[in-house]
This record gives C-alpha cells, structure tokens and sequence, in this order.
C-alpha cells in the first residue's frame, strides 16, 4: 500500500531560482530540523539535493536544488506528477525516481553539501532508502523538515523560510503574487462554503478498505475547515491521519455531497472501486461529485493557488444532496 503510505508519512519560475540559489549568501548556515537536530555550516550550502515534493516546494519559493529524488517517473504523457510542481529534470541530477531508489554512488559524486527531506517519525528520513540512510548521512549533513503540519499556512511558511536561508529572494515581487494567488483561492472556497452548506469527506480507497482523512491531523483539512468548509470526521475514531474502515462501513457517509479522493491513486483504483457495490452506491458518487484531493502537493503558494481554485469551482459545481 505505497501510495497510503505516502501521506503517514508555477510560479516562481527556474529562471528567478538559479540566479537566487547562484547568489547564495556567504554563511553560516543554521538549522534546526524537525528531529530537534542542529545542523550548523560555516557556509550557505550551493549543492543541495532534495525529495522530490520538498525540491518542488523550494523551487516556488525561488530556490533551485541541484539534485532530488523521489516521484520523478513521468507519465504516459511525458509530464511528472503533480507531486514535482514545476521541477524541470533538465535541470537537476536525478537520484531516484520513485519510492524506494536512490543512487548513492551518484550522490556521492556530486559531492553534496546538504540534503533535505520529510521525516514523519522524527527521526527517518521519509524517501531515503533504510538500507541506505547511514551513508547517505555520512556523505553531507541532512535536514528534515517535518512532514506535517497544522495548516497549509504554516507548511507553506516553513519552505519560504528554508528557501531564503538558502539564498533565495522572498521578497520577490513572483513570491508575492503567489502569495496573493493563494488568498484569492482560500476566498473563492469560503464564499462557496457559506453559500453551499456541502458536507465534504476526503478518502483514500482502496481496493481492500476505505481510508476516511481525520481532518484534525491533515493541514489542508483544517485549512479548508478555517474557510467554513463542512469537512466531516471518520465514523471510526482515530489519532491517525487516516481512519482504516471496511467497505461495510462505506455506509456511514450516505450523508455527504462531496468525497475528495487521493489523486496519487484514484484513477488506477477506479474500476475496481465500481465493483463494490458500498462504493458506487454513495449518493456523493453516483452523483458524480467526486473530486480530487492533491495529497502530498508541494507546499508552496504556486500549488496550493492551484488546487484551492480548482476546489472552489468543483464545490460550486456540486448540489447538496
């Protein structure tokens, strides 16, 4: 179960990125990450590799990394998944191109200076392999920045900040259209919230159960609850992001007009999802009022510009039912 594991655990364009991280400041580098490791350089690092969503990320707030790893396997279209944002793989060396890979040998070649990554546990770095993570920490310093957050704000706020200790400019004029892009966005929500009174769930399904988001424990929930967004909890209680159901408890959400479903996942899940009957009876589905939720989206102005309009026009588009 890759993909669920995913989550427990274009703007700002490349042109402003490589002449930000070129300019990098001289130093020190200082960094406090979210395993409460101090990482502490006499010089701002200039070859810096990173997971792939954490590059992307970086790269809207106007840095350029020099080299990531990740989900980088481009699709039947030739284009990378929209956990890449904006990266540009001409630009970059590529270490790893899906969960699981990482090249070390290459790496090291590129004699790193500083590497970046999720954690979610607070102490293993998210897309390294185990396997390999004691070298790859001998090789360069690492940073982990915490893989979740209380709201998309604050995720939002912690890869402007890394960026500009990085070099780039966050008080870029492109930084701050992001910025103002994203304040629309979360506005055409809320004006649709208040006018719908649509009660939302957001789920991951699968084949063998259905994973009901807590909402409390996801940032782009509490985000959207903030707006008056009517974002239901699981039937079954959890700490966890997700709450684990059977498909017989599909039933408990008969009540609501809108499920956003893992795009990582949804689309390769869909015919077999048409098969279970709990499923394709929900009144939100056979509505056809099934959205996308973009888990594990970059966490940068650009993208969640982009997926809160595109979630304010579904919303509008939805009937209470």
């Amino acid at each position: 179960m890759a993909a669920f594991s995913l989550v427990l655990g274009a703007c700002g364009g490349t042109e402003d990125a490589d002449s930000s991280s070129a300019s990098a400041p001289a130093g020190p580098f200082e960094y406090k990450d979210a395993r409460g490791k101090a990482v502490k350089l006499e010089s701002t690092p200039t070859t810096v590799v990173a997971q792939s969503t954490v590059a992307a990320a970086l790269l809207d707030a106007g840095y350029q990394v020099k080299g990531a790893y990740g989900e980088l396997t481009p699709g039947a279209d030739g284009k990378l998944s929209y956990q890449a944002g904006s990266l540009d793989l001409s630009k970059i060396e590529v270490l790893g191109k899906t969960y699981g890979e990482f090249d070390t040998e290459k790496y090291a070649l590129m004699n790193p200076e500083l590497l970046i990554d999720y954690t979610f546990d607070q102490k293993a770095l998210w897309y390294v392999p185990q396997a390999q993570a004691s070298r790859v920490e001998k090789l360069a310093p690492t940073v982990a920045v915490p893989g979740n957050y209380k709201t998309t704000d604050e995720a939002i706020s912690t890869f402007v900040e890394l960026a500009g200790k990085l070099g780039a400019d966050t008080s870029s004029s492109a930084l701050s259209t992001a910025k103002s892009d994203y304040s629309a966005a979360l506005a055409s929500v809320a004006s649709v919230a208040k006018s719908s009174g649509l009660k939302v769930a957001i789920m991951s399904p699968s084949k063998d159960s259905l994973y009901v988001v807590n909402p409390a424990m996801l940032p782009e929930a509490t985000t959207l609850k903030a707006q008056g967004l009517d974002v239901v909890d699981p039937t079954k209680a959890t700490k966890d992001v997700f709450a684990q159901q059977s498909w017989e408890e599909a039933t408990g959400y008969r009540d609501v007009d809108v499920i956003l479903v893992d795009a990582r996942n949804y689309d390769a899940a869909k015919a077999d999802l048409a098969k279970i009957a709990t499923w394709a009876n929900l009144p939100a589905v056979k509505a056809g009022q099934v959205y996308p939720w973009y888990a594990s989206a970059p966490y940068s102005y650009t993208s969640y510009a982009k997926i809160y309009q595109e979630l304010a026009a579904d919303l509008g588009a939805a009937k209470k039912l």
